[in-house]
Formats: C-alpha cells, structure tokens, sequence
C-alpha cells in the first residue's frame, strides 16, 4: 500500500474545510433574510427585533416595538434604538397588518459554527504564508 505524503493530505482536508467555510459565510452573511410571522395580538417583542407594518400609506419597519389594542408605536429600524424622540405611534384603525421578524435556527447555527471555522482557515492561510510556497 503507497502512502501518500503528508502535506497532500492536509492540502485535501484543508480544501474541504474551505468548501465548508465559504459555504457558512455565505449562509452567515445572508443577513437580509428574517423569519417573519403575523402579530394578530398584543404580544411582547424583543427591542432587537424588526417588525413590518402595512398601512395605507405603505411599509414600515420598526424596531422596539410595543404594541397595545389602540396603538402601535415604534423606532424606525435605521434609527437608533436609543433615539426616544424617533419613536413614531399609529393608531391600530390604521394598521392593516403587522409581521413580527425573528432569527431562524439556521442563521444561529452558521453564526455559532461560522466563526471559528473561518479563524480555522484564516489561521491555516496564514500558516501557508509564512511557511513558503514549499509547505502548501
């Protein structure tokens, strides 16, 4: 049985791991993408989260929500949520509907196994670096 040398081998395990990681960072960055589901009730919100609101005059994405039987009130979610005179208040008669965005199971994982498989592959590039083009 030949044995193949050990840099070959590493070189092949640590292109899988960079497969893996552009694929994590790719799913982690896609930061865009919220998991929504209708506000019907009063319900508490995280401050952290957006909320969509339809009204007849269009679009609204709020954070630090809080929402009552006559009213929802809100920062604009460019605004800073520390901003108190930002916060804007609609009637719910005005209100066509609410949409409450929350973080999904796979953004937290790719977030959680992400980040150290990009420092893994950060540190094997910087590895390569400094050893040369002989070792990669």
């Amino acid at each position: 049985m030949k044995r193949v040398p050990l840099s070959t081998s590493v070189r092949v395990l640590m292109t899988r791991c960079l497969c893996l990681a552009v694929v994590l960072l790719i799913a982690g960055c896609w930061r865009n993408y919220w998991g929504r589901r209708p506000v019907d009730q009063p319900t508490p919100i995280d401050p952290g989260d957006p909320v969509w609101i339809w009204t007849k005059g269009g679009v609204e994405k709020w954070r630090a929500v809080v929402i009552t039987q006559d009213s929802v009130s809100g920062i604009p979610f460019e605004s800073s949520r520390k901003c108190l005179v930002c916060r804007r208040s609609i009637p719910r008669v005005q209100v066509d509907s609410m949409k409450h965005g929350y973080r999904t199971l796979a953004q937290t994982v790719t977030e959680v196994v992400g980040v150290p498989t990009l420092l893994l592959v950060g540190e094997f590039a910087l590895f390569c670096l400094l050893r040369g083009s002989n070792g990669c």
